[in-house]
């Protein structure tokens, strides 16, 4: 029940992170990021362990690079902006600090 919760808050994060990330730049993705790192590390103290951080990690890197690449329509919902390249890039190494950090 843990890794499924985690899984489905990892995902939930990445969903909102995409979302929010191209409003009022630059404060859109910052708030973003912070955001991801603050929840994967809430997983953690939560449930105490840093396989659940991971899992949370994993479902967030699945949600943003699938936001990342182009649907059947041919729309992006992370365009490869300023914006964009940000939160792929520095949202995961905030995620990624945030998994490895003490419990």
């Amino acid at each position: 029940m843990k890794s499924l919760f985690s899984l489905i808050f990892g995902a939930f994060i990445a969903i909102a992170a995409t979302l929010i990330h191209q409003s009022i730049p630059p404060f859109g993705v910052a708030l973003a990021i912070v955001s991801t790192f603050t929840a994967i590390w809430w997983i953690g103290r939560r449930y105490g362990k840093k396989r659940y951080k991971f899992l949370a990690l994993f479902a967030w890197l699945v949600v943003i690079i699938r936001a990342g690449t182009f649907g059947a329509g041919q729309e992006l919902l992370i365009q490869g902006d300023n914006a964009g390249s940000a939160l792929l890039f520095i949202g995961f190494i905030a995620g990624l600090l945030a998994s490895i950090k003490r419990v």
